[in-house]
């Protein structure tokens, strides 16, 4: 019993990390047009925004209505996040709003798709163990 308990908890934790992930995709997309971040890095952060989006989202809802976490949609997002961070200083950005949001958030991501990845390996661990 403590094992469906304990891959239940897991599975709530990849789901939430995935949202927060996606909520933060969403900042990412919307900080183009509210701080007005133009040229090659606006366009870089709506298109890198929309995949953290899509990616995230859809690891929520497969964790959550399939009940199957995936330990390598947890990596790419934890890359994108750290692409998301990096990203300013590899175009060359000198604006300080852009390199801090950008690497706050793309440290954020990194950081929840990791603890994501984690969940992931528990609640497999955990289903593992209680079949």
């Amino acid at each position: 019993m403590s094992g469906t308990r304990s891959a239940d908890d897991s599975s709530v934790l990849v789901e939430r990390t995935a949202g927060l992930t996606a909520v933060l995709g969403l900042f990412i997309m919307a900080s183009t047009i509210v701080f007005t971040i133009s040229g090659t890095m606006g366009i870089h952060n709506v298109l890198v925004g929309a995949v953290t989006v899509i990616l995230a989202s859809a690891h929520a809802y497969r964790t959550g209505e399939m009940r199957s976490p995936s330990i390598v949609i947890a990596a790419i997002l934890a890359l994108i996040g750290i692409w998301i961070a990096a990203s300013p200083f590899v175009f060359g950005i000198d604006r300080s709003l852009v390199v801090g949001i950008n690497g706050i958030s793309g440290a954020i991501i990194a950081i929840l798709s990791l603890v994501g990845a984690y969940g992931s390996v528990q609640t497999s661990n955990a289903t593992a163990t209680s079949a």
